[in-house]
């Protein structure tokens, strides 16, 4: 299984929103784990900020079902009646953007 943090933002969810994204992102065979806020998460807009532990790249069948998960991600928010993420990106440890996708207001 690989291993994937998930910023914490405290200004725009709660325990409950993490666990449920903790969840999904366990539906991909990932262990997902909370990690320190690296950023405020205020503004208009904000991303959900994931970072990727595997020194190799992200398989392509997790790629594969990361916007489906995206989804429901946005999905969660909307159902709960707060703002979803505007943007969902993967880096690598070093900073580097994996992977990234616009999400619409739904």
């Amino acid at each position: 299984m690989d291993e994937i943090l998930v910023e914490e933002n405290f200004a725009r969810m709660d325990g409950r929103d993490m666990n449920v994204v903790l969840g999904l992102l366990d539906g991909l065979n990932l262990e997902a784990e909370p990690t320190a806020p690296r950023n405020s998460g205020r503004g208009r807009h904000w991303e959900l900020t994931m970072y990727w532990q595997p020194a190799r790249p992200i398989p392509e069948s997790t790629e594969a079902g990361l916007p489906g998960t995206v989804a429901a991600i946005r999905d969660h928010f909307v159902a709960a009646g707060k703002q979803p993420p505007s943007r969902v990106a993967v880096y690598r440890r070093d900073g580097l953007v994996l992977w990234t996708f616009q999400l619409d207001a739904g």
